[in-house]
């Protein structure tokens, strides 16, 4: 049986422990970075974020000023369930990380705290 062949990553992959917030429709959702490259993270997450969905990105750089983050936008194209009872999350972003600061990534209006469990949106 043939396995689907990958195609060669276009950029290196840091493996990076960060902070990770994701805006899922009206959801705002944590997680901890595994790795990332330019276009694309892997994160850990309690919240399972079906594959295909658009999410807004935010990466904090903790030994950076407060306040400091990578954004994005993507989606989700590979959901994963660990033994452990998280999530591998692989997100695909539409154009390379931003560099920005603020304090908060998501406005007041926006923040909503999920539930652990499976996310809809």
């Amino acid at each position: 049986m043939d396995s689907p062949q990958r195609l060669p990553r276009s950029s290196i992959r840091r493996q990076l422990h960060l902070p990770v917030s994701l805006k899922l429709a009206n959801k705002e959702l944590h997680g901890q970075s595994e790795n990332i490259s330019s276009n694309g993270i892997l994160l850990s997450s309690a919240f399972l974020i079906p594959e295909g969905s658009s999410v807004v990105i935010a990466v904090e750089i903790v030994r950076s000023r407060p306040g400091t983050f990578l954004s994005g936008r993507g989606k989700v194209v590979r959901a994963e369930s660990r033994g452990t009872g998280d999530f591998a999350l692989a997100i695909k972003l539409d154009r390379d990380f931003e560099f920005g600061q603020g304090a908060k990534f998501f406005p007041a209006k926006d923040r909503v705290i999920a539930n652990r469990g499976a996310a809809t949106g």
